[in-house]
């Protein structure tokens, strides 16, 4: 009897830690329809400071740009929110000071926005790590 009333015990645990976690985190998906594009949202947000930043983004719209050139010891390769980028990525050459012109949000302070191939990312200048992801946002 006291080996089932420790197991029922462990597994309420868990439950309950499980439950906590859904609550502290929440991911959606928005689909939106304009005239000029369709754009789907993938929305995790948490309860960090930047919790309401936090999501992926794959554009219809395309924005022509110049040829993106990777910064020395660097290749393209899609990120992903809550991957880190190197450090050569975070350079004034790879930032995306004209971010209005491509119909992304303005930063909050400590973010950037960093081009990468056709992918923009909105990332922690202190730390690198990728908050916001938009793919396939340039040709």
């Amino acid at each position: 009897m006291n080996r089932l009333m420790i197991s029922a015990a462990a597994a309420a645990l868990c439950v309950g830690m499980s439950a906590a976690y859904a609550q502290d985190q929440t991911t959606t998906t928005t689909t939106v329809d304009t005239p000029s594009a369709t754009t789907t949202t993938r929305t995790t947000e948490g309860t960090d400071e930047y919790g309401n930043f936090r999501k992926t983004v794959t554009s219809t719209k395309r924005y022509h740009a110049a040829a993106w050139e990777a910064p020395s010891g660097v290749t393209y390769r899609r990120f992903t929110v809550g991957q880190h980028v190197p450090d050569a990525m975070l350079a004034d050459s790879v930032q995306l000071n004209n971010y209005q012109d491509y119909a992304l949000v303005t930063p909050p302070p400590g973010l950037i926005w960093i081009r990468d191939g056709k992918d923009a990312l909105l990332v922690d200048n202190r730390t690198g790590e990728v908050i916001q992801a938009d793919y396939d946002l340039f040709d």
